[in-house]
């Protein structure tokens, strides 16, 4: 059974782990998605983990306490029936010290899907408002890590949105918890600045058909605005790239 609550609630998970979900609500991509059809929905929200577990020794004493020292074996055990059992005692002390030395920096993945009415989104980056590869990152123990997921809902009500997250901690995975809302359809006009993600090779069939002639150097067209712009961030994804290594 998942656990459920509502957006800008925090969820409690195995190790010290809390998840939250805020800021549901709809944006304009810089981009249109090469699948975007008219009624469309792009969705956007922050995920927050952060790390809460107990330090390395206070999380011994607890495992103490919960597991206390049992009394040395006694009877007819063999020798090699009473080595096990003080091996087994043993390992369980040394994994419990390791569980509680690696909660201390987490290493925290997610996957997250969102739904609407029963409809699943599909997931869309935008390198030029921060939307990249999400969370997958390294929580110390006592701080907060961030990552925002931008979704792509097909025309339908949004009424009843819910995300969905599977995290990971340490590389195993907790249960799965699942945030709900409502999200208020927006303006008709939200999209009109997000441009359509094209090669650009119609523009250029367009304007090699116009004239067999070779242009004057003071004939040669200057790049628009629109151009200028989706050079600068072009520019910049190179930039995202070089320096964060994400893949877009």
């Amino acid at each position: 059974m998942s656990q459920t609550c509502e957006v800008g609630e925090w969820l409690a998970f195995d190790g010290g782990l809390e998840v939250l979900v805020e800021d549901l609500e709809p944006f304009a991509p810089t981009h249109l998605d090469r699948d975007h059809q008219d009624g469309d929905t792009y969705v956007r929200f922050t995920v927050c983990a952060r790390n809460t577990a107990p330090p390395a020794r206070k999380a011994m004493r607890a495992h103490r306490r919960e597991h206390p020292r049992a009394p040395a074996p006694s009877g007819d055990l063999s020798e090699a029936a009473r080595t096990r059992m003080i091996e087994k005692r043993a390992a369980e002390r040394v994994q419990a010290m390791k569980k509680a030395k690696a909660a201390v920096h987490m290493e925290v993945e997610a996957r997250v899907q969102l739904w609407a009415d029963e409809v699943r989104a599909h997931r869309t980056h935008d390198p030029d408002q921060s939307i990249l590869t999400g969370l997958h990152t390294t929580v110390p123990r006592r701080r907060t890590r961030k990552a925002t997921y931008a979704f792509r809902v097909p025309a339908a009500s949004l009424d009843h949105v819910r995300v969905v997250i599977v995290p990971s901690v340490n590389d195993r995975l907790q249960e799965e918890a699942e945030w709900t809302a409502g999200v208020e359809a927006p303006d008709a006009s939200l999209l009109e600045d997000s441009l359509q993600r094209d090669d650009g090779t119609d523009e250029d069939a367009e304007a090699s058909e116009g004239d067999d002639e070779p242009e004057s150097e003071s004939e040669v067209r200057q790049p628009s605005f629109r151009e200028r712009r989706q050079n600068k961030r072009d520019h910049r994804r190179q930039q995202i790239k070089s320096t964060n290594g994400a893949v877009l």
